[in-house]
């Protein structure tokens, strides 16, 4: 009596066979930041956009930090960019509150 088996070693990995991520479609909802010219960089340097580089370390309540982790989750969900995160989202309200106060 033989037992068909599948063999130990295979000539395809197992991640050959998921199927290829569909194209992001025009479906989700994409929040896109307006469209200003960069401010001028003291360096002298002619960068097309402003790199996030520097730690900002700040004290903040836990619970506004854990509003900020399920913000940037449910985001992330539901938008499916994956650009998102705690530092962009931070970033974008210092810049919003900067403007609001003409700063």
């Amino acid at each position: 009596m033989s037992v068909k088996r599948e063999p130990a070693i295979r000539k395809t990995h197992p991640a050959e066979l998921i199927p290829e991520r569909p194209p992001r479609g025009e479906s989700a909802p994409v929040v896109a930041a307006p469209a200003t010219p960069a401010p001028a960089d003291p360096s002298g340097r002619k960068d097309e956009e402003e790199k996030l580089s520097m730690t900002h370390n700040t004290r903040i309540k836990p619970s506004t930090k854990d509003r900020l982790r399920r913000g940037v989750d449910k985001l992330r969900y539901e938008t499916g960019d994956r650009e998102i995160s705690e530092a962009s989202m931070t970033e974008a309200a210092l810049d919003e509150y900067l403007k609001a106060r003409g700063l």
